[in-house]
């Protein structure tokens, strides 16, 4: 997937457990079908347009930290 001049992962891992569980499983979700999952999951439809946008991109950053710093 390309935003601009950046490319992404199509996929994402989802570690179903803490991180130091190694026999918890890992699914491979689309990005952006995590990320609608996320949002949903997190923010309410009644909250002002601006809030959404700028949660749904804290939420995106996030999510690209985590895969890129594998933290």
């Amino acid at each position: 997937m390309a935003i601009g001049s950046s490319v992404f992962r199509q996929h994402t891992v989802v570690h179903d457990g803490t991180p130091d569980d190694y026999s918890a499983p890992n699914y491979y979700v689309r990005y952006r079908d995590y990320i609608k999952n996320v949002v949903s999951s997190e923010i309410y439809a009644t909250w002002p347009e601006s809030a959404i946008y700028a949660n749904t991109l804290a939420i995106m950053s996030f999510t690209l930290n985590r895969v890129y710093t594998e933290w």
